[in-house]
């Protein structure tokens, strides 16, 4: 999504950079005064000269705002984490808002251009180490709205991102006042059975999109038993939680380890199913 002003001034992007610069010269020559649908393709003129290097097809609906649109109303539903569909038909220029349904995506369907407005996807990150800082700055970098509980006070103290505030409070109270909704994702990584047990029984009473804990496969096995002759999870819940968490990177440092966590928490997001195989090993994972 990318807004423009007649004073020249924009925002966003619709193609990553290689068709705006055509968009912004049009408007800037005619503003916009109704609906229209702009396509590129790698069979125009226009898509040539403007590169695309995806060799795709790329189609911009363009709608001129006025002093009464409703972008007033999206900002109170995101702010209140409620899911929205604005639904404009490019024929007419009439639009219609309505609740979206949890896996709905912005669309194109026939004349009609569906988009889903939505909350932050957050991320709740148990533990305070090294390797919860690397998973906080990459949940950032993707847009997560991120929090961080480490009860343990050396800890507590001693982490370095003053953008991400820390919780001292213990895990199970911290996921319990968060009110974990469809568009959150719990990690725990303390490695400390005694902190990520509680934040892993509170998450899974939730309606978290993921759940994972640190953990080789022994670990989690152990976690898995314990929680299942213990506190009575049912086996779905014990399926649901991901452990060992992230892909096989064969990582070696902190950050690696981070960088499979969080393109794990991406893929259950996206509904992408991973699979890593080392070369020269036939075990895929």
């Amino acid at each position: 999504m990318l807004a423009w002003c007649a004073n020249g001034q924009f925002v966003g992007s619709v193609s990553g950079g290689c068709i705006e610069e055509d968009l912004i010269d049009e408007f800037s020559r005619e503003v916009p005064t109704r609906v229209t649908v702009k396509s590129y393709g790698v069979s125009t003129e226009k898509a040539a000269s403007r590169g695309l290097p995806c060799g795709g097809r790329l189609e911009v609906v363009v709608e001129p705002l006025t002093q009464e649109d409703d972008s007033a109303l999206f900002l109170d539903a995101v702010a209140t984490r409620q899911r929205l569909k604005r639904s404009l038909n490019v024929k007419t220029g009439v639009v219609a808002i309505d609740k979206a349904a949890p896996d709905e995506r912005t669309r194109m369907a026939g004349d009609v251009f569906h988009v889903i407005f939505e909350a932050d996807w957050r991320l709740l990150i148990i533990g305070a180490g090294e390797l919860s800082q690397f998973v906080n700055q990459f949940a950032l970098a993707l847009g997560f709205t991120t929090s961080v509980c480490d009860p343990r006070e050396n800890y507590h103290e001693s982490w370095p991102q003053a953008e991400t505030a820390v919780s001292k409070e213990m895990p199970d109270d911290f996921i319990s006042v968060a009110d974990c909704d469809p568009q959150t994702a719990v990690v725990a990584l303390t490695h400390d059975p005694k902190i990520d047990d509680l934040a892993i029984l509170e998450a899974l009473n939730t309606s978290a999109f993921y759940v994972g804990a640190l953990g080789s496969k022994r670990t989690n096995l152990a976690r898995r038993t314990r929680l299942a002759e213990h506190f009575d999870v049912s086996e779905e819940k014990l399926a649901f939680m991901r452990g060992p968490i992230g892909i096989d990177l064969n990582t070696r440092s902190a950050a690696e380890i981070a960088l499979s966590v969080v393109t794990e928490i991406i893929a259950r997001r996206n509904g992408v199913a991973l699979i890593s195989q080392r070369l020269g090993s036939d075990d895929v994972d």
